[in-house]
This record gives structure tokens, C-alpha cells and sequence, in this order.
């Protein structure tokens, strides 16, 4: 029996201890950091984990293919003697510092590094650019995993996730996932499990929604809903300057699709290049262009025909391809587990789902607003490709829970009528 369950949600008790005591203890298997302490916001209460399925904190201990999802996808790190009585680990230049992929040796008679530079060589692609070493000196950010890579900011009241750009060009579905997963349609991936930065979530207070569905019966749609996650992101450029910026600012509305308008008869003194991008659909009756249409090729189109219906068709088809940024947020929609039989649960965002921008049910974070993920040519958004760094590139990313006022003042009719 095929079961789908909601992931627990963190319930604040008033109960003195250390914060996070039962979340952190799984996300954490073997991290080797140490107790976790809290500053003021956190200092009087611990978390338990409790849910509608009746899942505890030791059930879910109990699940080696959820909470030690960090384990089987990363190298094992020495962890700290269990009568530890250290103070919470914080990240160091060192901790931060990326661990270079070996090179692969040069077996004899192959071209060598100098290859390139001889006449006719292939261009080298830009190379990734790195974080200073220094990035996060003096931040308290406390580890939530063996390989640091998800850490948790409690005084900052937010999550920090390395991550690398694996795509630059393409249409997309997610704008982050675990490593190995979705990366020909993520613009970022890493190396930490999703059950951890969901985890580190719970750890800020933050309140899960429910993932955007639709009523095929009565075409009725329910946009994602939960908390909202303001993305930044912090990267260098190629000149070694460091940025930080709103993740929005790295996607695009899709304008890889086709633009269409309805002619039961073509325009006498219109004559279509044979092979050109603008053709005419006889059985459906649809003259239709295919990608954004340049400035250049617009002024090409409208000398084409003197019919107004046929101009205002191009200016239209070229107007609806120009670059519109992405507006929407991202909420916390929680994703889920998968239960079969007597197997382990199963998080379902480990499957790619970790930060996305076409809805789907196992989502950990989605946007508020519909976005189809069924085929190619209905996905509403693509990478904004001259604004992001090589492929390789570090990026940090910083997850910010906005506060539930705010975020139920964006949720609004009127937020909504703004929205994509």
C-alpha cells in the first residue's frame, strides 16, 4: 500500500534544554559538532517533532534512507568524542574552502595543457569562480551536516547552503537540487541532502504550506502555499567582485515557446520564406513564430505585409518575447514522505525537488504561482543566462524565512494580482 505523508512539523515546547534537541539529533548523524547552543532567541526552549502520522523523532532516526541522506551522498568526516563538551562549531576559512576535483592524469601521447594555445584549439570554456576563503569569518553559523555544507544562522535567523552552478542555458524547473538529480534543468546544485536543509528550516520556526494542485474536474488552481523564503545569493564574478542578490534576479519568464494568432487566410501580399522562423499552420489555421523575436527581425516581419492584423501580430509576438524577470516567491510547501510497504520513508525532495519553479507535489520549496511542469514546452521559466557566473562557480545560498506578517501581507489578493 502506496502511502504519501506530510514531513513533521516542529512543535516549540516550554520546556528548558537544548534547542532542536530532536530534529537537529537526526539531521545531524555523526556531524561531529558538538551540543548546539542558542542565543537569546532560542535560549529557554527545545523542539520535539510530532506529526498527523504519528512519526516521532525516533521514528525517524530509525529511517537510513531520509536522515542519513547527508551520509550516503557525502564523505564521512572524524566526528567529535560523543562526552564532548566543546562550544558550538562555527565555519572557519578552512571549513569553506572547496575541495578541488582530482584532475585526471595525462596518459602518454595525449595532448597536453599546452595544446591549447596551438592554432585551431578549442577555446577554453571560463573557468568557476570561487568564494573568498574568508567569506564567513566570526559568523556563528553552526553545521548542520558532516560536510558543512547546510549551516544554520540562529541569530541571523536564517539558512546558509553551498552550492555550485551546474547549468547556465536551458529551460528549467528547479533553481536548486540535490547533486546528481535534476542538474540539465537546475541552475544550481549540492552536495547536502534536502531532509537537512528542511530540517534547518524547522529550526527557524518556519510554518510548512501545501504544494499547488489542480482540479482537473472543475479546472480549478490552488497555488503553493506555506511560509514565504526570501532566496539571496552570494557569488564572486569573474573579475573577483563579490555580489549578493535576490535569486529571482537569476530566472526568467521562458521565451523559448511558440507565439501564435489565429488566420483563416493569409494576407494577399504576404509571402513566407521558405524555412524561415515565421510559418503558417494550414490545418489549424495559425500563423506562429517560435523564440523571442529580435528588434531587427520585428522590422524584417513588418515589411512582409501592409495588413494591420498581420503588423499588430508581430509587434505582438515581439513584445511577448522580450526578457520579464521573475517576480514570484517561494514558499515552504514541506514536500513529503513515500511509504511502500515495509521499506524506509522515503523525503521526496531528495528526487531534485529541494528549490523549485515549476509545481510539483514533492516540492520542499515552490513558487506561489502556477507554473506547469507537464513537458517541455510548458515550462514557464528559463535561466537568465548573461547574469549568472560559469558553470562550477561557488555560490552561497541564503535562506530568510520572512516573518508571517509580512509573508500573509504577500499572500494577499492584491499581492497575488502583482505576482507572475
Amino acid at each position: 500500500m502506496k502511502t504519501r505523508s506530510t514531513p513533521t512539523n516542529a512543535v516549540v515546547s516550554n520546556r528548558s534544554g537544548t534547542i532542536l534537541l530532536a530534529i537537529l539529533t537526526c539531521a545531524m548523524v555523526g556531524c561531529g559538532s558538538g551540543t548546539l547552543e542558542s542565543d537569546e532567541s532560542a535560549s529557554a526552549t527545545s523542539t520535539s517533532l510530532t506529526a498527523s502520522d504519528e512519526l516521532t523523532a525516533e521514528s525517524i532516526a530509525d529511517q537510513p534512507n531520509v536522515v542519513q541522506a547527508d551520509a550516503r551522498r557525502e564523505k564521512t568526516e572524524p566526528t567529535a568524542d560523543d562526552n564532548s563538551d566543546t562550544e558550538p562549531q562555527t565555519v572557519s576559512a578552512e571549513d569553506l574552502a572547496p575541495v578541488d576535483k582530482p584532475t585526471e592524469a595525462t596518459e602518454p601521447g595525449n595532448s597536453t595543457p599546452d595544446d591549447s594555445t596551438e592554432i585551431g584549439a578549442s577555446p577554453q570554456k571560463p573557468q568557476g569562480t570561487k568564494l573568498p576563503d574568508d567569506y564567513l569569518t566570526g559568523s556563528q553559523a553552526t553545521p548542520l551536516n558532516q560536510q558543512k555544507t547546510v549551516l544554520l544562522d540562529l541569530k541571523g535567523k536564517r539558512i546558509l547552503l553551498k552550492a555550485r552552478v551546474c547549468l547556465t542555458e536551458g529551460l528549467l524547473e528547479m533553481l536548486l537540487c540535490p547533486h546528481q538529480t535534476k542538474e540539465h534543468e537546475s541552475i544550481l546544485s549540492t552536495e547536502a541532502a534536502a531532509f537537512t536543509v528542511h530540517t534547518g528550516l524547522l529550526a527557524l520556526g518556519c510554518k510548512e504550506g501545501k504544494a499547488a494542485r489542480y482540479d482537473s474536474e472543475n479546472e480549478t488552481y490552488t497555488p503553493a502555499s506555506g511560509q514565504i523564503i526570501d532566496v539571496f545569493l552570494h557569488w564572486v564574478d569573474v573579475e573577483g567582485k563579490l555580489h549578493r542578490e535576490r535569486a529571482q534576479n537569476w530566472v526568467r519568464r521562458s521565451r523559448q515557446h511558440y507565439y501564435q494568432e489565429e488566420f483563416k487566410t493569409l494576407p494577399k501580399d504576404l509571402k513566407l520564406i521558405p524555412d524561415g522562423n515565421l510559418r503558417y499552420d494550414d490545418v489549424n489555421q495559425y500563423l506562429f513564430w517560435y523564440g523571442p523575436m529580435t528588434d531587427a527581425e520585428l522590422a524584417d516581419c513588418l515589411k512582409m505585409s501592409s495588413d494591420e492584423k498581420f503588423k499588430a501580430a508581430m509587434r505582438r509576438f515581439h513584445k511577448e518575447g522580450q526578457e520579464k524577470p521573475m517576480t514570484a516567491e517561494w514558499v515552504f510547501v514541506g514536500s513529503g514522505f513515500y511509504e511502500d510497504g515495509d521499506a524506509a520513508k522515503q523525503y521526496l525532495a531528495e528526487g531534485g525537488y529541494m528549490i523549485c519553479v515549476a509545481n510539483f507535489q514533492m516540492a520542499m520549496i515552490d513558487i506561489s504561482t502556477p507554473s506547469d511542469s507537464n513537458g517541455t514546452e510548458s515550462l514557464a521559466y528559463e535561466a537568465a543566462t548573461e547574469r549568472l557566473p560559469p558553470r562550477d562557480s561557488e555560490v552561497m545560498i541564503e535562506l530568510v524565512p520572512r516573518p508571517a506578517k509580512q509573508a500573509a501581507d504577500a499572500e494577499s489578493p492584491q499581492a497575488a494580482d502583482k505576482a507572475d
